[in-house]
């Protein structure tokens, strides 16, 4: 008996790797519980209205006087249907609507210590991802379940150089947690199944600047360094008892932000971005099982972000915000698999910011994403997975409250 365990864990281990499963990096989101989502993200290392600086560019930590709290919060609600093509060659239906609704609550801080020095702290999950296909869809072999989130926490620190410029720096802790549950082909019409549980903390860092040439004038650029984790955990199997040792390495982008704020009239603004992220860092993915070792090639692409929004204060208590961005896709269809059907990004949003008194301003947004049609055309030992996405969209709203203490 204990010698057709190891036959089977052999055969499965052995099948995991044949389909050229590949586990999964997760969306990097902007969404991150502030009004910023308002505008669509643009303007994000430059605004600095309250105290989620701290994170998207802690040298604008040195607009506030007083000390800064926000609570965000956001509830996504995403769309991810599949619809296999006349190329797709492995049976199965289309897998449903694979997505699942994300709630997310995230933590701001900054600190008064002096007229020039600020420190800071968030507590963030810059990126996350939840799938959920039926069992016996097409892409079974590459992903049924997967949910996979991060923690950040980041303190910061802030100093006013002169009048016109600013610097700011800090250190990201990074908790990543990755569960994904995978089909194994091992006889024809019969389905084996692994599932995957791995976890890791990671370190790196972030830097800003923020330059205010002019009153109405202000130039945000905001540095955040890749992240590199590498997970342990381990595999089991259906109706095998063996859970082997799991190691996976998977790199968390850098990326560099350039945000513009310019006032137009006293009451108008425009916000605008340009950003790059160095996805070309995901060349391939290497996971361990047992004694077994593959790496699987990716080949990803750096990709570019654009941004436009603005601000309007309609009344002394009332800011309205509206903004667009694009995101180009770090893929193409060969390479793209369903684990994280990722293209190009495309967000509207619009919200508005609410001064309660003075010190109490309540933030309520909306944004729609767009993630494309992510179309999919791979070959592997299990056939040709061949489609697209008709629907790969979601919808953000997002509510916080930022207190000056």
């Amino acid at each position: 008996m204990k010698r057709l365990r190891l036959s089977l864990l052999t055969l499965s281990v052995s099948s995991l790797f044949m389909s050229q499963t590949v586990f999964a990096a997760a969306f990097q989101l902007y969404e991150l519980g502030t009004p910023i989502i308002g505008t669509a993200g643009a303007g994000q290392a430059a605004v600095a209205n309250d105290a989620s600086t701290t994170y998207f560019n802690p040298a604008g930590m040195t607009q506030f006087k007083n000390s800064q709290f926000m609570l965000g919060s956001q509830i996504v609600l995403p769309f991810t249907n599949f619809s296999k093509n006349n190329n797709n060659t492995i049976t199965g239906d289309n897998g449903g609507n694979a997505a699942t609704l994300i709630p997310g609550l995230d933590i701001y801080y900054i600190s008064n210590y002096s007229s020039k020095l600020k420190l800071g702290i968030s507590l963030t999950s810059p990126y996350g991802g939840m799938l959920n296909y039926t069992n016996g869809w097409v892409g079974r072999y590459v992903v049924q379940q997967m949910q996979m989130y991060t923690l950040d926490l980041n303190p910061t620190v802030a100093y006013q150089i002169n009048d016109w410029a600013a610097i700011g720096a800090g250190v990201t802790v990074e908790y990543a947690n990755l569960q994904e549950t995978i089909a194994i082909p091992l006889i024809p019409l019969v389905d084996g199944q692994a599932n995957v549980k791995l976890s890791n903390t990671a370190g790196g860092a972030n830097l800003g600047f923020l330059f205010t040439p002019t009153p109405n004038t202000k130039l945000g650029v905001a540095y955040r360094s890749q992240i590199s984790h590498r997970f342990t955990g381990n595999t089991t199997f259906l109706r095998i008892s063996d859970n082997p040792a799991t190691t996976s390495r998977i790199i968390m982008p850098q990326n560099i932000m350039i945000s513009l704020a310019q006032g137009v009239t006293n009451n108008f603004s425009i916000l605008g971005d340009l950003g790059w992220a160095n996805w070309a860092s995901m060349r391939n993915t290497l996971v361990t099982i047992d004694r077994y070792s593959i790496v699987t090639p990716l080949n990803w692409t750096n990709t570019y972000r654009v941004g436009l929004g603005g601000q309007y204060k309609a009344t002394p208590l009332l800011l309205i915000q509206a903004g667009a961005s694009y995101d180009s896709s770090p893929t193409t269809s060969s390479k793209r698999l369903p684990d994280l059907p990722m293209d190009r990004q495309l967000r509207i949003g619009t919200g508005v910011i609410y001064t309660v008194i003075p010190a109490v301003k309540l933030g309520f947004s909306y944004e729609y994403i767009n993630f494309g049609s992510a179309k999919i055309n791979n070959t592997s030992s299990a056939g040709v997975l061949a489609g697209s996405y008709t629907r790969n969209y979601g919808n953000v709203l997002q509510a916080s409250i930022n207190v000056a203490c």
